[in-house]
């Protein structure tokens, strides 16, 4: 890695990390090996108990390592953003990759367009095979030198965040003064605190997506991400953004009430969809009545809160589930 550039506007990347030894690495040498010349790379550990800290040790002298008790990864962030001194702020998670040029396709824009706050960029979903990894930078050296916005995606995002998180944490740049402005990360969230983060900065800011895919997200049933909380968090953000900003978007448009409708009542059914997959009967059927009460998918609402109820129905649709998902 050279010595950075102080020419160029330093970029802060936080990279939170909770037992990630076998991957963190690649993480992080996926961002100190972009062509950007001036960044700092901070490593937050959030209580590991596996060997992380002494694997991060080895790149010591590259990377600022800052260690916590398990907090999560909201508060692992935050912990990066009040240490992070760069203009720019950017964000990787320990098991994912960036491909090479995302900084300076997203300093590049963000410096030519004064007007938006934030910057995200393309990205895929992979299992961590080389192969995908190959392919995907194969079609990031064959996209357009210069980056362009994809239509659609751009500008006052309040309504669209409200329809579904559009931004991807680690796809993302902003610049410092969305911190000053916008705060820290809820961490009253165990997931989704940086879908609530967005939709709080689009009431402030114009975000711009560049369409190149410049990130890899790692598809792991592991992920926090897969599991089934004791919480409906999606509802959560929802209704707490809807109290607190309405439904009037800063461009002046309204989301209607009835479209707001239908993504609550999905957040309820989705919830506990997923609910029943992974063996969680008794959530599940609270989000699935909600949906019954409602009308919502009323039929399928009805068939997954029964075999909730039924145990024997139940062991035959989740076993037929996973028969399903290996033969496809």
């Amino acid at each position: 890695m050279s010595p950075p550039d102080t020419t160029w506007p330093l970029v802060s990347v936080i990279v939170p990390c909770y037992n990630n030894a076998e991957t963190v690495i690649s993480a992080v040498n996926s961002v100190l090996l972009q062509d950007y010349p001036n960044i700092e790379v901070l490593v937050i550990d959030d209580g590991s108990t596996d060997n992380s800290v002494e694997i991060l040790a080895t790149l010591e002298r590259k990377i600022i390592l800052l260690q916590q008790e398990n907090k999560g990864s909201a508060s692992a962030r935050n912990t990066g953003l009040l240490a992070a001194t760069g203009q720019f702020i950017a964000f990787n998670d320990s098991d994912d990759l960036w491909l090479p040029g995302k900084l300076s396709a997203q300093v590049n824009f963000l410096q030519q367009h004064q007007e938006i706050g934030l910057c995200y960029c393309g990205w895929m979903e992979w299992d961590g095979k080389a192969a995908l990894i190959s392919e995907t930078k194969e079609l990031v050296d064959h996209a357009p030198k210069l980056s362009k916005k994809q239509p659609g995606n751009e500008g006052w995002l309040y309504l669209d965040l409200l329809k579904e998180s559009v931004i991807h944490t680690i796809t993302l740049v902003m610049r410092r003064e969305v911190v000053d402005v916008v705060g820290l990360f809820n961490t009253d969230y165990t997931i989704g605190e940086d879908y609530d983060y967005w939709i709080r900065a689009s009431q402030y800011y114009r975000i711009a997506k560049l369409k190149q895919v410049f990130a890899l997200y790692r598809n792991s049933s592991a992920g926090i991400t897969k599991k089934v909380h004791n919480k409906n968090f999606r509802l959560m953000v929802l209704e707490a953004a809807i109290a607190r900003y309405g439904l009037n978007c800063p461009s002046g448009e309204k989301f209607p009430i009835s479209t707001l409708t239908n993504h609550l009542n999905e957040a309820h059914f989705s919830y506990g969809y997923n609910a029943m997959l992974q063996g969680h009967r008794v959530l599940a059927m609270a989000s699935l009545k909600i949906c019954i009460r409602k009308g919502y998918r009323f039929s399928r609402a009805c068939l997954l809160y029964s075999i909730c109820v039924l145990p024997w129905f139940y062991n035959h649709y989740i076993k037929y589930k996973k028969r399903k998902r290996i033969i496809d």
